[in-house]
């Protein structure tokens, strides 16, 4: 079946068997074996139902919070967060952790048979089908996933949105009327809405954790170049990274093992009983309040976890109960979780809450590699094609591959050398530590074409990379955990782990906040 029909054309409903009509056709792309893939042009234009979480949490550790499905019952085709879909659309190669769990698979990644189109209609037009899947979509089928389709992305990954212009903004359904956040938004809201259990991504400057955190779920940008990015469409190679997103912690530990097969270099469990985890307060200084509340009551609860209180620079408090009055209107009422008493026998030990030295000047440097790096790297991987199609871009995905175009040699290769020195740095500072920081500057801004909307989401943008570039610049690991307001929307803390402690930092993640909520 052809991908390339033109916009709103639909797929025949006739079935010669059962006669279903368009909505039935729809849902049965999803659930009978053998059934054809649609694709966003064939779509009919429906609307996905949407699922929601009564908290953002694994489910196994908030009993408020009921075991999410595999599966849930299947949806019409939702073109602003598929492609295209299968019933499935790649089989599993093997048998393991994930077996009867469905991927969606970010609209970057090579699937045998379908073309990239990185998020751009007539890039797709341009492209060619892919003759073998990319090593990272392999992976979780080998390890017992199915591909349900190939979800949307922001244009080549150049935004932290999720809004597309030429296919829609996702449904953002733990807040309805907020951006999904992106680029890795058709994974994030698939995976959300319960049309699929894993969503495979990338995360250059936040392109996972960010959807995650704006949705409430799990998600991990890898080590640097740990993932292989072989049949992926490059944004950046100093700073891609290929990693996953899921509902809950259970399915989110066996998809990171999946996607690295080989054992952890370190263990984050190990790291954390020696070294304890870090807090930088000057990465606080732009982030809103409601989500500067959440990362405090959290703090609050991983220090009495460790025995006692500590303040934001990581020294020992003079009084621990005062750690016991949350900013999230109660003593046990934090994140909204209820906060358990320490455990008498904790499954994870943390030796201490210490401070890393983080200034202004080091943010400000951090973001000028990257935006030199990154930017440079953009124009060298898609220059060829943008720069004859710049009026089949969004204006602002246009506007920066003109600025990456005017990125001199001499330049980026001042840059390399700066990257190379600020990560040796930032990774002597971090040494043997877990660092506990926001994962995003605030809560999804809404989704509206208004002025104030989109300087709103422009100001997120800019307020969030200033804390993603971190990991970006150190070339580590990092993990959103899905948490709450006070009034309910998602939000997430970021743990930043030493390079190559991915697995067992997402293991430790999710006991952690097991610990901690009841």
């Amino acid at each position: 079946m052809s991908e390339n029909r033109t916009e709103g054309q639909r797929a025949d409903c006739a079935d010669d068997v059962n006669r279903v009509d368009c909505d039935e056709r729809a849902e049965a792309a999803f659930t009978q074996p053998g059934a054809p893939q649609q694709t966003a042009a064939q779509a009919p234009s429906i609307h996905t139902p949407r699922w929601r979480a009564s908290c953002a949490c694994d489910a196994s550790a908030c009993p408020a919070r009921p075991a999410a499905p595999a599966r849930l019952a299947a949806p019409a085709f939702d073109t602003t967060i598929w492609r295209v879909v299968g019933s499935p659309l790649a089989a599993p190669t093997g048998h393991g952790a994930l077996d009867g769990l469905g991927v969606a698979v970010k609209d970057l990644f090579a699937v045998k048979g379908f073309a990239v189109g990185a998020g751009n209609p007539r890039y797709l037009a341009d492209a060619a089908p892919q003759p073998e899947n990319a090593p990272a979509v392999r992976r979780l089928l080998d390890a017992g996933a199915h591909v349900v389709g190939i979800a949307q992305t922001d244009e080549f990954a150049y935004s932290l949105a999720g809004a597309n212009v030429h296919y829609g903004t996702p449904p953002n359904p733990q807040a309805p009327g907020r951006i999904s956040g992106g680029s890795s938004s058709g994974p994030a809201a698939a995976v959300a809405t319960g049309q699929a259990d894993i969503g495979l991504g990338t995360d250059t400057a936040g392109s996972l954790r960010i959807p995650g955190s704006y949705e409430g779920l799990w998600a991990i940008r890898t080590t640097h170049n740990r993932v292989p990015r072989t049949g992926v469409h490059p944004l950046s190679d100093s700073f891609d990274t290929v990693g996953v997103l899921a509902r809950d912690g259970a399915v989110f530990t066996r998809a990171v093992d999946a996607l690295m097969p080989e054992p952890d270099s370190i263990s984050a469990f190990d790291v954390l009983a020696d070294g304890g985890l870090a807090v930088a307060p000057a990465l606080d200084a732009d982030v809103q309040p409601d989500v500067a509340e959440v990362l405090e009551a959290f703090r609050d609860a991983v220090r009495r976890y460790t025995g006692g209180g500590r303040d934001a620079n990581g020294s020992a408090s003079d009084d621990a109960s005062d750690v016991a009055s949350s900013p999230m209107g109660g003593a046990r009422q934090e994140c909204g979780h209820t906060i358990k008493e320490p455990s008498a026998s904790p499954r994870i030990a943390i030796s201490k809450i210490s401070g890393m030295d983080v200034d202004e000047s080091d943010l400000d440097e951090w973001e000028s590699i990257f935006q030199v790096v990154r930017g440079y790297e953009a124009w060298q991987g898609n220059g060829a094609w943008v720069r004859g199609h710049m009026d089949a871009l969004a204006p602002e995905i246009a506007a920066r591959f003109e600025r990456d175009s005017h990125i001199v040699e001499r330049d980026y290769i001042a840059g390399l050398e700066r990257l190379e020195t600020a990560r040796a740095e930032l990774r002597g500072s971090l040494g043997n530590r877990v660092l506990l920081i926001p994962t995003a500057s605030s809560v999804a801004p809404p989704a509206d074409a208004a002025p104030e909307a989109r300087a709103q989401i422009a100001k997120a943008r800019a307020d969030t990379i200033r804390l993603t570039s971190l990991a970006g610049v150190g070339g580590l690991p990092a993990l959103t955990i899905p948490l709450l307001t006070h009034d309910g929307l998602p939000c997430g803390v970021c743990l930043v782990g030493p390079a190559g402690c991915d697995r067992t930092l997402s293991r430790a993640a999710v006991e952690l906040l097991r610990e901690l909520v009841r």
